[in-house]
């Protein structure tokens, strides 16, 4: 298992990588990657690891040589075949993206620092969201792209000096100890019901007044709240315990 892959935890190559504290980050916005993606790269890394004929009968097998039969705008049908993207339906298309991803990272990371036997960790990868904490490394990733075809959106892209990233469509900032990612409208209406405020109270640790202020309570209930029972702060975690586990 690779730990900079968020495949099973989404969140944890972020927490490993801000242990890290690296001041320079470059998060990519890859534009279609599944659509771009060039199979011979898939093909390529399957036949390193597990040999040619393992890599023909999964890659070749599923995508280059499954050919199919489509009606052209000519009206004539025109055998076409994979030779780029993940096609739908094809349940190991997401682990070769991801493996063969982190074959391109790797392989940044071996142009940038020839050298270097240690193996390259300051990075977080998630399918096609991909989080490099290196500048030269990020800066032949880039390179590397270029020559696949596989474009990045600059517009969507971050490149910091500052810790602020976007990961698996959550914003972190302040070397990643921050998570300023909005709340959904739909989470917030759905707190007018008790599941709804536990659900909050549990995924943003809210504390109880803002748990009774989402559910509509006024100044002056908050206000006896805290002169009520602030003489007995057992009170207040059990009432959050309450809204967290038995919601």
């Amino acid at each position: 298992m690779v730990s900079q892959d968020g495949t099973f935890h989404q969140e944890g190559p972020i927490h490993r990588l801000a242990k890290r504290r690296p001041r320079f980050i470059a998060s990519f916005d890859l534009s279609a990657a599944t659509d771009r993606w060039p199979v011979p790269v898939i093909y390529e890394l399957m036949a390193c690891l597990f040999g040619q004929t393992m890599a023909s009968c999964i890659v070749n097998g599923a995508l280059a040589l499954n050919s199919c039969s489509l009606k052209s705008v000519t009206g004539r049908h025109d055998e076409v075949v994979f030779v780029a993207g993940q096609p739908l339906g094809y349940y190991g298309s997401w682990a070769l993206f991801a493996l063969s991803h982190h074959a391109i990272v790797w392989l940044a990371a071996l142009r940038a620092y020839p050298h270097q036997t240690r193996p390259f960790l300051d990075y977080a990868l998630l399918g096609d969201d991909i989080v490099i904490a290196d500048r030269s490394v990020a800066k032949e990733y880039r390179s590397l792209l270029d020559a696949l075809q596989v474009d990045i959106s600059d517009a969507k892209s971050i490149v910091s000096e500052t810790g602020c990233l976007e990961f698996a469509k959550r914003f972190w900032v302040k070397i990643m100890s921050k998570d300023l990612s909005p709340v959904s409208a739909k989470a917030v209406l759905e707190s007018y019901f008790l599941v709804g405020t536990q659900q909050l109270a549990y995924k943003y640790k809210l504390s109880p007044k803002t748990c009774l202020r989402l559910n509509k309570a006024g100044y002056r209930v908050l206000g006896q709240m805290d002169t009520t029972l602030r003489p007995y702060p057992g009170v207040l975690v059990g009432f959050r315990r309450y809204l967290v586990s038995f919601g």
